[in-house]
């Protein structure tokens, strides 16, 4: 991460800590949302105390949120920033990320940075969304995917599991930013608190922990 121009100010040890915060969270969220997609009915309780681990999450890291969404059949862990528009979400992080490779205001790799004039242009074009492609010799090609959430009136950073959790991505760089450009709160520790409510944080996305081989008893590690 030391060639990552937007956090090259911060120290590492902040960024790991909230490496491991958002990982953990977004992994018991993508468990829960399996099980709830399973409608297991002791997954209800499960998701009230989730909710208040969230609500923990949001006070420590006051510029990047999570909001927990439920639907029919599933529930949806989002990832918000602290931004009125997708232009100053990438004015202030995206663009700032070693790799830019292009820009579009609807679609992926509608203008590239070689071209000037098509950029600015396009950049003029931004409004509630915006799609932005990077090259990355660690993580290849990826793209980042914004979007203005009307409920909250904040950014929503568009993510995927996979992609974020890989520290040099453009996905977790400016979610890094957002945690982490003004002081958070130290004294929140959430893989404690995730612990006492029963949700040990999960080291791998591919691990499940104790905690839920309550729903699947017949799983072993």
């Amino acid at each position: 991460m030391a060639n990552s121009a937007l956090l090259r100010s911060m120290d590492k040890r902040a960024i790991n800590e909230f490496r491991k915060d958002l990982l953990g969270m977004l992994r018991v969220g993508k468990e829960l949302d399996r099980h709830y997609g399973e409608s297991n009915l002791d997954v209800m309780d499960d998701i009230k105390k989730f909710d208040s681990l969230i609500k923990s999450f949001n006070k420590k890291y006051k510029n990047l949120m999570l909001r927990l969404v439920k639907k029919t059949d599933s529930i949806e862990l989002k990832l918000l920033l602290n931004e009125k528009s997708a232009r100053d979400a990438f004015e202030n992080s995206a663009s700032k990320i070693i790799g830019l490779q292009s820009v579009g205001a609807s679609g992926f790799g509608t203008a590239i940075v070689s071209d000037s004039e098509g950029f600015s242009a396009e950049l003029g074009k931004i409004k509630d969304k915006l799609c932005v492609t990077y090259y990355n010799p660690q993580t290849g090609t990826s793209k980042v995917f914004l979007q203005y959430d009307k409920k909250s009136k904040k950014i929503e950073l568009v993510y995927e599991l996979e992609e974020i959790e890989i520290e040099p991505s453009a996905e977790f760089q400016i979610a890094a930013y957002y945690a982490l450009n003004e002081e958070y709160n130290k004294k929140i520790k959430l893989a404690n608190e995730a612990a006492t409510l029963g949700f040990p944080f999960i080291p791998d996305h591919n691990v499940r922990s104790d905690y839920f081989h309550k729903f699947d008893p017949d799983i072993s590690e």
